[in-house]
């Protein structure tokens, strides 16, 4: 009898000594635990289109850390800058925002730089014969470097989210432009392979391109080219042709130099730069056998959903908006034509992850970037939204998907152009530029002063946002 009341007592202490860790909570926990669990609750901002796998990564994410809440707001572009500014001026904003890779220096001074590493807490419950057991686990989590970034990410995020040695922010994806279109014109032009150079493109152009017999108007255009108002990123498309001839629109630091004047180049004959620009703008120029568009059209991305337009120049994150506009669209995709094989050329498009200033969670707000944008999980965010990778390593993989394949391709020769405080005003500039190219020459005796005056006023107007 003494036997089993002593086997009962021992049993009992030890139940009691075991309950008060059993579940999360204060209960059995240290001091220093209870502190570092205490709830935590993040404001992420962003404009992405794909919140829904942004959101079920960060429930995978919290299932150690079940503190941790994240509340992930949608934001229209054309909002996020006034909705921002707001907040901050009344110490209300965001811990974590997406910022445009052109925005970054614009948003710099609000932003906080990575550090070396962060402070990560996990929680896991242990299930045992007597009950469960909370395990709090506290590590340093080494964030990434500039070394380390310049090994793992494609050249274009170094070359953006790097400012005076830190690292301000990590993209979840990096776009580049390719070239859509239209297979059922194809076959009717008589089109019977989808052209592989410029050269093909401009004899594709031509087949494809309907006018009104009587009045001249365009009904159907072979490509969306030659504008700037209403075709998106033509400056990015005019960046391209600049590097494709090997000239340059914009220094690494950002100062463009689409004006520069070749030394050595013949008085009253048309620069390098010149000849490109008359590229570009020739397919909405009425006097060329490429003349396919024009300034009095839709937009390119409208046209194109409707069936009446060949070629569209545009990223992947087009390519959802088009099969749910217009889901019966025979759809296809290219590469970007170039110039030179041996010298491939693209641009790159993007958001970054970065935390405000004015955040009171930097810590857990960089723990929770790192993880999104530079782990394993970090695919299963690509996957869910079928965006190409930033990151080295998934890029064999996606390039193994048709529909990421033609855009995956370019990463890795991919760069941005801008890198100034305001990038939509630049942008203008180059739409105005090529609006008043586009116009007859006063006179045309001195026709190429007035272009050089041209490419001037676009360079110059560039320059003051930097």
């Amino acid at each position: 009898m003494v036997r089993l009341m002593s086997k009962k007592i021992t049993i009992l202490i030890l139940s009691l000594l075991f309950l008060p860790l059993a579940g999360f909570g204060c209960k059995g926990l240290s001091q220093t635990e209870r502190q570092a669990t205490q709830p935590v609750a993040l404001e992420y901002w962003t404009v992405f289109d794909d919140v829904d796998a942004i959101r079920a990564l960060i429930e995978k994410y919290r299932a150690e850390r079940p503190y941790l809440t994240v509340n992930v707001r949608q934001l229209r572009a054309d909002e996020f800058n006034q909705r921002f500014i707001e907040a901050l001026a009344e110490d209300r904003g965001p811990d974590i925002v997406s910022i445009h890779n052109r925005a970054l220096r614009q948003y710099e001074s609000k932003l906080s730089p990575m550090p070396s590493s962060a402070n990560d807490v996990t929680i896991r419950i242990v299930e045992g014969k007597l009950g469960s057991q909370t395990i709090v686990n506290t590590r340093s989590r080494g964030l990434i470097s500039p070394l380390q970034l310049d090994r793992e990410y494609v050249q274009a995020v170094k070359n953006d989210v790097i400012i005076g040695g830190k690292i301000y922010g990590l993209p979840l994806s990096l776009d580049t432009m390719a070239v859509y279109y239209n297979k059922d014109l194809l076959d009717r032009a008589g089109v019977a392979e989808p052209p592989k150079n410029w050269e093909e493109f401009q004899a594709a152009v031509k087949k494809m391109t309907r006018y009104d017999r009587k009045t001249g108007r365009i009904l159907q255009s072979g490509a969306a080219l030659g504008t700037g108002n209403n075709i998106p990123n033509a400056d990015d498309i005019l960046y391209i042709l600049f590097k494709q001839s090997g000239l340059d629109f914009a220094t690494r630091n950002g100062l463009s130099v689409l004006n520069a004047v070749p030394q050595g180049g013949t008085r009253g004959e048309l620069s390098a730069a010149m000849q490109v620009v008359n590229f570009y703008t020739d397919f909405a120029n009425s006097t060329r056998d490429t003349y396919t568009w024009n300034e009095d059209m839709d937009s390119a991305l409208d046209k194109f959903v409707n069936g009446s337009v060949g070629f569209l120049f545009g990223y992947s994150y087009h390519y959802p908006v088009i099969k749910a506009r217009a889901p019966q669209l025979n759809v296809e995709i290219l590469p970007l034509f170039q110039l030179n094989e041996d010298q491939r050329v693209n641009s790159a498009n993007y958001w970054v992850q970065a935390v405000s200033q004015k955040s009171q969670r930097k810590n857990e707000a960089w723990a929770l970037i790192d993880y999104l944008t530079h782990s394993e999980d970090t695919k299963q965010y690509l996957d869910a939204t079928g965006r190409p990778t930033a990151l080295r390593a998934f890029i064999n993989a996606q390039s193994e998907q048709p529909e990421l394949a033609p855009f995956v391709s370019q990463t890795l020769v991919s760069d941005n152009w801008y890198k100034g405080k305001d990038y939509q005003t630049a942008s203008r500039a180059i739409s105005t530029m090529l609006r008043e190219w586009l116009q007859t020459p006063p006179d045309p005796d001195k026709e190429i002063e007035w272009r050089q005056e041209i490419l001037n006023r676009a360079a110059a107007r560039v320059n003051q946002t930097l």
